[in-house]
């Protein structure tokens, strides 16, 4: 094929750092507690063929497989996430056809393809798409594959990548994410070609997706170990739209001999805040490699996505190139289990050597993005970062300039986080947040900001102390984390006077 290269692949692959959600038999409930399994080739029967069915067009309704001139169907009601087993059929030029659930034999089927059927040959039918697309190039379809027969080599397993995402142009495929691409440029339901891509078995596997034609990483997953003397089928699927934690998000479906074995979802996202005050810039590493560099206090990394897992990261004051230091970290901090799908900020916060007793110590506070999808208001999730600053009380003033008793944010101390969802805030002005120690009963405002609501708007208002601040003035700045597009932002807000 003309966007592959010329070589046959033998990836060393990355062991995953923790578990994946995988699919069981032909479904794709997630269990945490086990690992797919494929065991064994698929045998085709000399005399006979075999046809199977994924369903990868999120947002279609369940179908049922039919041959064309048959009243009933190979395969029913198969949900979005499935993959049939392969069914037996005799040899013979046939149509399938695919219906939504239930819907009459002699109804019009939603998508068809035709199928030459020869003796000892076996198909895949992909369904692909949306049904209801406003774009015709991303309308409901199938992708026909011919699938190989011959089982892979022991201690060998074969894939074949198809891109079934509908709203994802070209993209290209590095299989293991060693920056080597096996799939230069991958079109939009198109597939990696008859001639499979062979890789180890027995190791997890990295898929990293590119921009087409570049180098440049989209996104990656995470893929358990494969059977040995297997082919396993991944399909690109779901919404590249919504967000990655989503049950249509854009996902990579893997479908082996009995039915689908997992629906990945991208892998884990980390940003980095470095909200300490009085720290230099930082070099940040996980083992030998080094995540970010040079993030000055204020600054935020950029998105760093790691395989699934638990890391231990090191903090050390930044010098020229990328190499770990053989000093001692100035700080050393461990994530909790990073799981795909999900969008991670980490504040670095409190003084690497502080000033005096009440200040805290350096310290990581890990928040999951899980913001209310809110098209209307500002949404606004409360971090206490500021290291010498006691236990809180945050909201919006009174009509006496006072910070209300029934604040939404009560009792917030250092190293928390209010509520996943966010405070929703109106847009069409501006609004004062006032911070006052919990137990004080005068309730007036020690620091205050002005924030103004835009609709649609996701951020981690993050209250760090500003650099040479003076103990117990509560010298604070908001460091406003912007999580509504990709790349994340951060913008600094000062209190007001």
């Amino acid at each position: 094929m003309a966007w592959m290269r010329g070589k046959t692949l033998l990836v060393v692959a990355l062991t995953s750092l923790g578990l994946l959600a995988p699919a069981c038999g032909g479904g794709a409930a997630e269990d945490p507690d086990s690992q797919p399994v494929q065991d064994g080739p698929v045998i085709v029967p000399p005399t006979t063929a075999q046809l199977r069915i994924v369903q990868a067009a999120p947002g279609a309704p369940a179908m049922d497989l039919y041959v064309a001139g048959d009243a009933t169907p190979l395969a029913r009601a198969v949900a979005y996430g499935t993959t049939t087993p392969y069914l037996t059929r005799e040899p013979a030029d046939v149509t399938v056809e695919l219906r939504p659930a239930g819907a009459a034999p002699d109804s019009q089927p939603v998508a068809s393809t035709q199928v030459r059927l020869e003796a000892g040959t076996r198909w895949t039918v992909v369904a692909a798409g949306q049904l209801q697309a406003s774009d015709s190039e991303a309308a409901l379809r199938t992708v026909l594959l011919r699938d190989n027969p011959v089982p892979a080599d022991q201690g060998l397993s074969r894939v074949r990548i198809v891109h079934a995402g509908s709203d994802v142009r070209d993209v290209g495929v590095d299989l293991g994410l060693d920056g080597s691409v096996e799939v230069a440029s991958l079109s939009r339901f198109q597939n990696s070609g008859d001639e499979a891509l062979v890789v180890p078995s027995g190791a997890a596997l990295q898929v990293g997706l590119v921009t087409g034609g570049t180098d440049r990483v989209l996104t990656s997953f995470t893929v358990p170990a494969l059977g040995s003397g297997t082919d396993t089928l991944l399909v690109l699927t779901g919404l590249w739209a919504e967000p990655a934690r989503a049950g249509d998000s854009f996902s990579l479906l893997t479908a082996g001999r009995d039915g689908t074995l997992a629906i990945l979802r991208q892998n884990p996202t980390l940003y980095v805040l470095n909200a300490s005050p009085g720290a230099p810039p930082l070099d940040l590493f996980a083992s030998d490699r080094e995540l970010t560099h040079a993030l000055s206090q204020g600054a935020l990394s950029r998105p760093l996505q790691v395989p699934p897992g638990t890391y231990a990261l090191d903090f050390f004051a930044s010098t020229p190139g990328t190499t770990r230091p053989s000093v001692a970290p100035v700080a050393s901090a461990t994530t909790p289990v990073l799981v795909p799908g999900e969008r991670y900020l980490m504040v670095a916060s409190g003084y690497l050597t502080p000033t005096m007793p009440s200040a805290h110590a350096f310290t990581l506070l890990s928040l999951t993005e899980r913001f209310a999808n809110d098209p209307t208001n500002l949404r606004l999730r409360w971090v206490h970062a500021a290291s010498d600053t006691p236990t809180v009380d945050v909201g919006p003033l009174g009509s006496e300039r006072r910070v209300l008793a029934d604040a939404p944010f009560l009792g917030v101390p250092f190293a928390s986080a209010t509520a996943p969802d966010g405070l929703p805030l109106p847009s069409g002005g501006t609004v004062t947040l006032g911070v006052v120690p919990s137990d004080d009963a005068n309730r007036a405002p020690r620091a205050t900001f002005n924030v103004t609501p835009r609709p649609d708007t996701r951020v981690f208002a993050v209250a760090t102390d500003l650099p040479g601040a003076t103990p117990g003035a509560w010298d604070l700045q908001l460091l406003l984390v912007d999580t509504s597009r990709t790349p994340w932002t951060v913008s600094a807000q000062p209190r007001e006077p």
